[in-house]
This record gives C-alpha cells, structure tokens and sequence, in this order.
C-alpha cells in the first residue's frame, strides 16, 4: 500500500468516528431533554449564619468625627530659598575646633 492510500484510510476512518461520537452525544442530550430524571444521590448542604461585618449609624445620631482638612502650601518650595544650597555639619558638636594647627602638625610623633 503507499501512504497516500494510508492516509486516505485513516481520514476515513477519523471522519466515520467523529460522526458517530457526535450521534452519540446528541442522543445523550435528546434523552435528558425528554424529561428522563437523574438521580444524583444524597446531597448535604451546610450553611451558617453570620453576623454583618458593618457598622450601620442611625441617621438620627451625629457620630462625632472630625473634620478632615488636606491643605498644602507651596509657598517654601516656589521661593528660592528651596534653590539655595545649603550646608549642616553632621558632626553634633563632638569635633572641638583646633586653634592652632601648626603646632599640632610640627609635633614629634616618634
């Protein structure tokens, strides 16, 4: 046989079963459609009752929250003192400032 005559074979073959199938599950479908009733068994349903996770206010009670105000003033940040460097030692006042430099470097270290 060549492979054309195998190929052709199975084509057939694939078409023939995929009208059967589909024969099949429309039959399926007729036989449920015609009032037919499944039994499914016993089911048990398990429920509880919860409480609301809300807090409902009465409409004739104020609650006593403040007001929110978001106010912004770009006023520091259009000046130009916001364009000034501006330099702050880090060193807390832990370093003493040296009076006299030279004797300090002209010192015999050894």
């Amino acid at each position: 046989m060549s492979k054309r005559s195998i190929i052709f074979i199975l084509c057939v073959i694939m078409i023939i079963s995929f009208k059967i199938s589909a024969q099949e599950n429309q039959a399926a479908q007729s036989t449920t459609q015609q009032g037919q009733v499944l039994d499914l068994g016993e089911i048990r349903i398990d429920a509880r009752v919860e409480l609301p996770q809300v807090q409902i206010f009465d409409r004739r009670i104020t609650p006593a929250f403040d007001d929110v105000r978001a106010e912004k003033s770009f006023k520091e940040e259009l000046s130009a003192k916001a364009e000034a460097i501006s330099f702050e030692a880090i060193t807390s006042g832990k370093i003493e400032k040296i009076n006299n430099i030279n004797s300090l470097l002209n010192k015999n270290r050894f």
